[in-house]
């Protein structure tokens, strides 16, 4: 498993604002230019901080960008866990998780060419990032299924794995390929568009 590494946390209020300045200004480089293109004095430079404030809080430039990855990696699990917490179905998990994924990424639109770049950056962190989602995901499916209320003859990882390709690519359509960040409605009929083919799936006979 991951952890922070090489990362010095602040503990005050104005050491926590500045970190978060320096996250702000090395997601959107990092996205506008990608990794190899971004250096620590560009952050610095858009941070409007001197290199030696960056150094007091990440030893390296990977550091910093495994910091960004593991939190989009702990923040969206978090989403997801919070508006499905309450649910007892896997139908309402799915359409609750689909729906917070959704609203995650509008939020914070350069989580995905960040977590991608990583295949390039740091591929076992990569890899790391989605087997890790897809392993915790397959526990649900499974006792869904041991519940009946999914399809005992799908293998759960590769179950998990199709659902993930579905939730990326839809909420990839709605940062990369629309010209306008999705108002609710919007969003609601995407998820209810993906709910459909779960249910149904898109084949008739």
């Amino acid at each position: 498993m991951y952890k922070y590494e090489n990362v010095n946390q602040p503990t005050s209020r104005k050491g926590k604002e500045t970190f978060q300045t320096i996250l702000n200004s090395g997601e959107k480089l990092f996205s506008k230019n990608t990794y190899p293109a971004t250096s620590i004095e560009m952050i610095a430079e858009d941070a409007k901080l001197g290199v030696g404030t960056f150094y007091r809080y990440f030893n390296t430039k990977q550091a910093f960008f495994r910091y960004l990855v593991l939190t989009y990696h702990h923040d969206i699990r978090f989403c997801i866990a919070e508006a499905t917490k309450n649910l007892t179905s896997r139908e309402e998990i799915e359409k609750a998780g689909f729906k917070a994924f959704f609203t995650y990424i509008i939020k914070n639109p350069y989580a995905y060419t960040i977590i991608w770049q990583s295949l390039i950056v740091d591929k076992p962190l990569f890899i790391y990032y989605y087997t890790s989602f897809a392993e915790k995901y397959a526990i649900g499916l499974k006792a869904a299924m041991e519940k009946g209320e999914v399809t005992a003859k799908i293998d759960t990882m590769n179950l998990a794995y199709s659902l993930m390709g579905i939730t990326n690519f839809l909420g990839l359509k709605i940062i990369a390929f629309t010209d306008h960040d999705p108002d609710e409605d919007e969003i609601d009929k995407i998820v209810d568009d993906a709910m459909q083919l779960l249910r149904k799936g898109m084949f008739t006979y």
